[in-house]
């Protein structure tokens, strides 16, 4: 990269996270439909301007967000197995152990109580329109071919391996945990029974794992 455009493109990149983070606080704040470019744009700092010269409208906005968010997800997942794996190497672990290693992925180093709300209306805007439909889809399916590989990594680990379609059984895992984070939210605390999601994902875990056969 010629040496003047490398200042340049570091200014366009900070000046693009500022307004991904000006919109993810805006968003928890005061809906993602209620929010406008102006409210995004004044809370970064910047003008329109500075918002339509990084984004075109306010959907790819959300795409954007969505793509960093889960791509932040996804390295402290791998991260988190990376450290994990030379625990599980010769053990067979209970379906216990591995709920309480499924969920400890699912909950991660994020407040997912904020990231609940915004995602929740991002889905309704996909049910609402068939335009944001497609990219939501499209960014859902790549989010999960990603995290396929990761978990399935520790359930082989575990000695078990996935007897129902990975991605599916993925979004049913994360079902159970996102409700619990919905329902904790609808009850005004930041807290959720941990003990009852766990036991929830120990039921699902055995329903959609199988042992691996011994050779």
């Amino acid at each position: 990269m010629p040496e003047a455009l490398a200042p340049a493109t570091a200014r366009r990149q900070a000046t693009r996270e500022r307004l991904l983070d000006a919109a993810f606080e805006v968003f928890a704040e005061q809906g993602v439909h209620s929010s406008t470019v102006e409210q995004i744009a004044e809370r970064a700092g910047f003008t329109r301007g500075a918002f339509y010269s990084n984004f075109t409208t306010k959907e790819e906005l959300f795409v954007a967000l969505m793509e960093r968010e889960d791509a932040a997800r996804l390295a402290a997942l791998e991260d988190k197995f990376a450290t994990l794996r030379p625990r599980l190497e010769g053990l067979e672990l209970d379906a216990d152990a591995i709920a309480d290693i499924v969920l400890d992925f699912l909950v991660g180093p994020f407040d997912d109580h904020p990231w609940s709300v915004i995602y929740t209306e991002f889905q309704l805007l996909a049910l609402r329109d068939p335009g944001f439909a497609t990219m939501y889809l499209e960014h859902r399916d790549e989010y999960d071919a990603a995290l396929v590989p990761i978990l399935a990594g520790t359930l082989q680990h575990a000695g078990r391996e996935w007897a129902a379609d990975p991605a599916i059984a993925i979004r049913l895992l994360g079902a159970v945990y996102d409700e619990a984070v919905r329902a904790a939210i609808l009850h005004g605390t930041r807290t959720y029974d941990r003990l009852v999601v766990r036991d929830t994902i120990v039921r699902v875990v055995l329903a959609l794992t199988r042992r691996i056969p011994r050779r």
